[in-house]
């Protein structure tokens, strides 16, 4: 802080021959504006304002802007060149970990060259989150400064750099110099030395940032300081609202099991039990029917249905589901199509499918109507709706509620909910909207005024192990035409 306290007058200088050149300025204004949320009045936190570029140009554009920064020393020359520029700014003297705002409260959150001065980023990251507003975003300009003491192809372009200049008399280089030399103070900077951007992309993920952006040489051809720090780079995230955050956890979840499930799958295929669940549901759906199966998984309905003779499309939001369906149709020789989509937004024209099929779908959704909304339109007049479905985990909840021991049941303790559910996805399951309402009355009254139902009986899926039986309490099928 002293170091940075005692630089304050020689960076003021800098940043105001940058506020003056206007090319600078604006190429720097466009380039935040691109990449922050539409709205036409931002609320902005600059961090380590420094002399206040960024604080001074966006108030300018007419968004609302604070800048902060750890040294007073920094904060005065914001606010003299903010004067000087004729307008009035909003400083404040803060450290980047410890912000002194409520939650949810920023639209944008920006740097230049600060992070790699931080003894903590990753707790830094961590409460930025906390201010920024759900689908707020966080923008880090920084590069990978002292780069030329941790690899030597730099370290050469630096040398020969310094001979040059030293020969043309153009530089004062002395063993002072401290881009060059071992110093005391980057010694206790965390950053130095670690690979960027690769750690913050990595790091924001652990945090649950969403939609994390890397630009790895956000100015090319630009002279970055002769080998000492490299290109500086840009860091885009975004932090998710709850909904969004919710899926993404349960997307994350069923991604990271896509193997295994892929492989239960074929298995079942092997076994026939895939294929006895495909011929109860074609009993339901006339020959040549064009099919849609929402929430396909790793394909255990879709294969077998689309070598009946079905027209079928397998859709699922876990892209690495999808890939191992079709691993596993090319396996069995299927002709089935499959597709990324959202169950909430599917890539299809209204009325595109004779049948849609969702088989142990609709209980994992966090917006179970929406999704059904959605089927509802994608189905023709008089397709036919299939459901098929339980009151899974309803069991859990009455055991811990009465205090019953749920040990006695294999695999449905509460630590494994025969999901392979640990910590952060028991907590998505145990928010379901499904979880508290009995089933299926809860589908035929949603559906009800937009289809009619044609029937609703006891379902045994024959795919469903033995251990997850009491997870999923009593099967179904309801069948709903359009």
């Amino acid at each position: 802080m002293k170091f940075w306290g005692e630089s304050a007058r020689g960076y003021k200088e800098g940043v105001k021959k940058e506020l003056k050149n206007r090319e600078t300025s604006d190429r720097w204004i466009k380039l935040i504006l691109d990449n922050a949320p539409e709205k036409d009045v931002l609320k902005i936190l600059d961090i380590g304002t420094g002399p206040g570029f960024f604080t001074i140009n966006l108030t300018k554009m007419g968004h609302e802007a604070i800048g902060i920064d750890v040294t007073e020393e920094m904060v005065e020359v914001a606010a003299e060149n903010a004067e000087e520029q004729g307008v009035k700014c909003e400083f404040r003297v803060m450290n980047a970990n410890s912000l002194d705002f409520p939650d949810n409260t920023f639209d944008l959150i920006i740097n230049r060259v600060v992070t790699w001065t931080l003894p903590d980023t990753f707790e830094c990251y961590r409460e930025w989150r906390r201010v920024l507003a759900p689908n707020g975003r966080i923008l880090v300009f920084d590069a990978n400064h002292y780069a030329n003491l941790f690899d030597e192809e730099k370290a050469r372009t630096m040398r020969s750099a310094m001979r040059e200049h030293v020969k043309a008399g153009l530089e004062p280089y002395t063993d002072h110099y401290d881009f060059h030399v071992r110093w005391t103070y980057w010694e206790e900077c965390p950053m130095i030395g670690t690979p960027r951007p690769e750690w913050d992309r990595n790091m924001l993920y652990k945090l649950r940032f969403a939609d994390i952006v890397v630009d790895e040489d956000l100015f090319p051809g630009k002279d970055d300081d002769r080998g000492t720090s490299g290109p500086m780079f840009m860091v885009r995230a975004e932090k998710p609202s709850p909904e969004q955050e919710n899926e993404l956890i349960v997307n994350e979840y069923w991604n990271g099991i896509a193997g295994v499930v892929s492989g239960r799958a074929a298995v079942m295929l092997s076994g026939g039990k895939a294929q006895a669940c495909a011929e109860e549901i074609a009993k339901r759906i006339p020959p040549g029917s064009r099919v849609l199966d929402v929430g396909t998984g790793s394909g255990n309905v879709a294969i077998p249905l689309s070598k009946m003779g079905y027209s079928v499309v397998g859709a699922d939001r876990a892209f690495a589901m999808i890939e191992m369906a079709r691993i596993t149709a090319e396996e069995c020789g299927s002709p089935a199509e499959f597709a990324v989509a959202d169950a909430y937004d599917l890539p299809f024209d209204d009325g595109s499918f004779d049948a849609i099929v969702m088989r142990n779908v609709v209980w994992n959704l966090y917006r179970p109507e929406a999704a059904l909304k959605e089927a509802a339109r994608v189905l023709r007049a008089g397709g036919k709706l299939i459901i098929l479905d339980g009151n899974w985990q309803a069991n859990i909840a009455e055991w811990k509620a009465s205090g019953r021991d749920p040990d006695i049941f294999p695999n449905c303790r509460s630590r494994d909910l025969g999901l392979g559910a640990y910590d952060v996805i028991e907590k998505y399951y145990a928010k379901l909207p499904l979880n508290s309402v009995s089933r299926p009355a809860w589908d035929r009254e949603i559906l009800g005024h937009c289809m009619s139902l044609e029937e609703c009986s006891p379902f045994e899926d024959p795919m469903i192990t033995e251990d997850l039986r009491p997870v999923l309490g009593q099967g179904f099928i309801a069948v709903f035409r359009k």
